[in-house]
C-alpha cells in the first residue's frame, strides 16, 4: 500500500481540527482565516508551499503559528499581540487573521526563518503522567533510575522530580516547587506516588537542543504554546525558572545515534535504566526509529533483574489521546500504562500498584 502524501492545504485543515479538540478556540478561528488566505493563493500559500514534502509530519502550521506568536512575545507585533492572552491581550471570538497576516507581509524573512524551525513545545504538563510511570518503575525495581530522554528539547521533561504532585492520597517531588500538579489531573482511581525515588543519573538529546537558560531559547519554548492557554503558559515559565537552577546535560545528536552509543555497554549496572520520551516518535525519520529500536534491544538482551532496562513513552493513539506504554528487559515485555490527553490532563491510570 502506498503512503499518502498530505498536501499543505489538508495539514492546515487537520491543525485546525487539532485546534478544537485541544482547546485552543483562538488557533482554531485563526486558522479558518488563513486556510481561506491559502486558498486564495495569498501569503500563506507564498510562504508555507514548498517548506516541506511532508507537512503535517513536519508540523508546518503550527511552525507557521509559532513564528507570528514569537515575534509578538518579543514586542514585534503589537497588533497581533493585542489578542493573544500570552502577551497580556484579551480575544473574544473576533476573526484576526488580518492581522497575522498583515504580519507575514512585513516579517517575510523572519516567517522564512521560522518555517525552517522544528516545533519543540516540551510541554510540561506531561510530566504527570511520567512521574506516575516513573514512581511505578521505582516501586516495582526497588533501585535508582539512569534516565536517558530523546527528543528532549529543553530538558524540562528530564527535571520533573523538581515539580510536585498530589494525586490526593499520595504525593511525589519537590513540595515547595511552583510547578504542582494536583488532584484533578487523574481520573479515579489515581497512582499511588508514595516513596522515595532516586535519580541517579540523568542526560538528553535533541536533534535540536534548546537553552532554556538563555532568553532567546525561551522565547523559542513560548512561541510554540498557544497563546490562549493561559494554564500552559504560566506552567511554562515557572518550568523555565526552575531551569535556569538545575542544569542538565543535552547533546545535540541524532536519536538513534546518540542512544546507540549511550547503550553500548547494555544497561547501568545496580540502577533501572529507563528510556523514554513524548509526542517525539511521530517526528523522527524511519531509520532513526529503527536504530533507537535495535539500540534498546540490543541492550536489553544484556539487561537483568539487578539492572534492568525500561522504554517509557507517551505518543499518539487517537485524534483526542495519547498511550503510555512500558517495555521492560530483560524479557521484553510491554504494557500500556495509561492514557491522557495530548498536553497531559486528564490522566486515566490503567495498571494496579
Amino acid at each position: 500500500m502506498k503512503a499518502k502524501f498530505f498536501t499543505v492545504l489538508e495539514s492546515l485543515e487537520a491543525q485546525a481540527l487539532s485546534c478544537a479538540n485541544v482547546g485552543s478556540a483562538l488557533y482554531g478561528s485563526l486558522l479558518a482565516g488563513l486556510i481561506d488566505d491559502y486558498r486564495r493563493g495569498g501569503v500563506t500559500a507564498e510562504l508555507l508551499d514548498g517548506v516541506s514534502a511532508t507537512p503535517v509530519h513536519d508540523a508546518i502550521p503550527l511552525r507557521y503559528l509559532a513564528t507570528a506568536h514569537r515575534l509578538a512575545l518579543g514586542g514585534q507585533a503589537p497588533d497581533l499581540a493585542r489578542w493573544y492572552g500570552s502577551c497580556g491581550g484579551t480575544w473574544s471570538g473576533e476573526d484576526i487573521s488580518a492581522d497575522f497576516l498583515q504580519l507575514a507581509h512585513t516579517h517575510r524573512s523572519d516567517f522564512i526563518a521560522g518555517l525552517q524551525r522544528n516545533v519543540q513545545t516540551n510541554e510540561v504538563g506531561r510530566a504527570a503522567v511520567l512521574a506516575s510511570a516513573f514512581s511505578l518503575i521505582a516501586r516495582r525495581h526497588k533501585c535508582p533510575l539512569d534516565l536517558l530522554e530523546i527528543g528532549s528539547s529543553a530538558g524540562l521533561l528530564s527535571r520533573w522530580d523538581e515539580y510536585f504532585y498530589d494525586a490526593g492520597s499520595s504525593s511525589l517531588g519537590n513540595p515547595t516547587s511552583v510547578v504542582r500538579f494536583d488532584r484533578t489531573w487523574w481520573r479515579s482511581p489515581a497512582p499511588d506516588l508514595a516513596g522515595n525515588i532516586q535519580v541517579a543519573r540523568r542526560r538528553g538529546s535533541d536533534i535540536s537542543p534548546i537553552d532554556a537558560t538563555s532568553v532567546e531559547g525561551q522565547l523559542t519554548m513560548l512561541s510554540f504554546v498557544w497563546p490562549d492557554q493561559s494554564a500552559r503558559v504560566e506552567r511554562l515559565r515557572c518550568a523555565l525558572d526552575i531551569a535556569t537552577r538545575t542544569p542538565i546535560p543535552l547533546a545535540q545528536a541524532d536519536a538513534g545515534d546518540w542512544l546507540s552509543k549511550e547503550l553500548a555497554g547494555g544497561p547501568t549496572d545496580g540502577v533501572a535504566t529507563v528510556v523514554f520520551h513524548s509526542i517525539v516518535w511521530q517526528y523522527l525519520p524511519q531509520p532513526t526509529r529503527t536504530m533507537v529500536r535495535t539500540a534498546l534491544e540490543s541492550a536489553g538482551e544484556l539487561a537483568s533483574p539487578d539492572s534492568p532496562l525500561l522504554w517509557l513513552r507517551m505518543e499518539p493513539h487517537t485524534p483526542q489521546r495519547a498511550n503510555v506504554r512500558l517495555t521492560t528487559w530483560p524479557g521484553g515485555h510491554e504494557e500500556v500504562l495509561a492514557e491522557v490527553g495530548y498536553h497531559g490532563v486528564d490522566i486515566e491510570w490503567l495498571q494496579p500498584y
